[in-house]
């Protein structure tokens, strides 16, 4: 499915990092358009309106259209991300053609879905890897993966293998990797040792 925004990319007339620079000041962002073994193109999008765009929850797993001088529109993924170390603002940015009848490997993120049991016992999540490496058709790209963690006890762990992924979705990651575990707490102890009619042991002072 392709997002509905279209991203304007103008040619860049001049290379360099110091016309890089004179860009991002006048409110633009450098971008290098690549893949499908066409020519990179060099070109700039404006700020202001990819602002817009990653706002309304755009991953590197969002597929959208980009217009390109003499090539019209042309579909793509954020393949990187380069970002200022201080302010954090977005420096460069690099989208890769693709095709919707094509395979194409990328990162997808997950998203936690439910309240873990033993969170009411005052247990702690914790959480491992943000996004799990797929390869599928452009076409089947799930934008996120819903990971549902509502059954998960105090001690309970789900990994990249216990995801179920969309038909059609290989996985990528190893599947070892851990996603989100359930750590019990002293509270937590002490809520089973109530639950299970006990006193709580107390140390010695």
């Amino acid at each position: 499915m392709i997002a509905d925004t279209i991203i304007e990319v103008q040619a860049r007339q001049k290379l360099g990092s110091n016309e890089a620079r004179r860009c991002r000041r006048a409110g633009a962002i450098p971008v290098n358009v690549y893949g499908r073994q066409q020519p990179s193109f060099n070109g700039l999008v404006d700020r202001k309106a990819f602002a817009a765009f990653v706002r309304k929850g755009v991953s590197r797993a969002t597929v959208f259209n980009i217009s390109l001088p003499e090539e019209g529109l042309v579909p793509v993924i954020i393949r990187e991300v380069q970002t200022h170390p201080v302010r954090g603002s977005i420096e460069h940015l690099d989208f890769l053609r693709v095709a919707m009848d094509e395979p194409v490997k990328t990162p997808v993120p997950l998203r936690l879905q439910g309240e873990p049991l033993g969170i009411k016992q005052g247990a702690v999540l914790q959480r491992g890897v943000r996004t799990l490496t797929v390869r599928c058709l452009t076409a089947q790209l799930p934008t996120e993966i819903v990971v549902d963690i509502t059954d998960l006890k105090i001690g309970g762990r789900v990994y990249a293998q216990d995801v179920r992924l969309p038909e059609g979705v290989q996985l990528l990651s190893p599947p070892t990797q851990l996603i989100a575990s359930l750590v019990g707490t002293r509270a937590s102890a002490e809520a089973a040792a109530a639950a299970a009619g006990e006193a709580p042991k107390k140390g010695k002072k």
